[in-house]
């Protein structure tokens, strides 16, 4: 019978086409995944892979292999969850992907909602702070039980079919402004009375998605913004627009513990928002979809506090 340890790396090199990938992902040296796969192959009596210059080639061996070992995986990871809830073992650890804002902004206010929900509090939170795609792959690979992603109209998120999307919340823009700004005392600013304004973005070029949502609203509101400064620091951003160099447009789940010199205004109109989505695998635990509650039930209450700043 095949050892599941040679088909989980069997499929991380399939996936990577790479020997030395693969080991990095899954903290193996490479001449342990070389060895991983020389016993697999062994053990089937056929090759499964072929070296080339370019990396490494499923043979038709390989790729009828890699067409089961996903369901193969899958069947072994709900086999444990069975054979722990049917001897009382209650799930009370989770591996949750989440990336830099919403490690920050969300998931601490949804570890004290899921604790409230659960007839046994001590949750055991493996948190890995990560961006949204390598934390889908590692959701996809059985390495977390939650990935959290960001989603706008420019960037629909696409998962494998045994991945399933949950909204959590949406997360709208706000723009930071030094208190001495003559829009400070507003309740809310029209982005196109912006258009004169030097601006401090996240980087242009860089993997947050954010710029590209505030580039296309400055689009649409009839103006190209005169980007004085780049960083995909939040903190680094609002801190440049307290000292006066430039207005700043933050999400909402960034501004948890704002810098003091910057005052938070909502965008009037339909505003530039980024959408916050979990993913999940389809053969979940219970203890995922409570967690996944708590998210939104966090993400309701950033909500309710956002509106009361934006009366204050």
């Amino acid at each position: 019978m095949l050892d599941v340890r040679l088909l989980q790396t069997f499929r991380e090199v399939a996936m990577r086409g790479s020997f030395s990938l693969a080991a990095e992902e899954l903290g193996f040296t490479q001449p342990a995944v070389s060895q991983h796969l020389a016993r697999l192959e062994r053990h089937l009596g056929v090759k499964v892979l072929e070296r080339t210059a370019r990396g490494v080639k499923l043979t038709p061996a390989g790729e009828a292999l890699l067409a089961e070992t996903e369901g193969v995986l899958s069947s072994v990871r709900q086999a444990e969850r069975a054979a722990k809830a049917a001897g009382g073992v209650v799930a009370s650890r989770l591996r949750l992907g989440a990336f830099p804002s919403a490690a920050a902004g969300l998931v601490p206010g949804a570890v004290r909602e899921a604790r409230k929900r659960l007839s046994h509090p001590d949750i055991e939170l493996d948190l890995r702070v990560m961006e949204s795609d390598p934390a889908l792959r590692a959701l996809a690979r059985g390495r977390l039980d939650i990935a959290l992603m960001i989603e706008s109209p420019l960037d629909p998120v696409v998962v494998p079919d045994e991945i399933e999307l949950i909204e959590v919340t949406d997360d709208p823009m706000l723009v930071a402004l030094p208190p001495d700004h003559h829009m400070a005392s507003r309740r809310s600013i029209d982005l196109a009375e912006l258009c004169d304004e030097p601006f401090l973005l996240t980087e242009l070029g860089g993997t947050c998605a954010d710029s590209n949502i505030m580039l296309h609203a400055c689009r649409d509101a009839g103006f190209a913004p005169n980007v004085r400064l780049e960083s995909e620091d939040y903190n680094a951003l609002q801190g440049m627009a307290a000292a006066g160099l430039g207005v700043t447009i933050v999400p909402r789940m960034a501004t948890i513990g704002a810098h003091p010199g910057v005052v938070l205004r909502p965008l009037k109109g339909d505003a530039p928002s980024r959408t916050i989505l979990a993913a999940v695998a389809k053969d979940r635990d219970p203890l995922v979809d409570t967690f996944v509650e708590a998210l939104q039930a966090a993400g309701d209450e950033l909500d309710g506090k956002a509106r009361l700043t934006a009366v204050a």
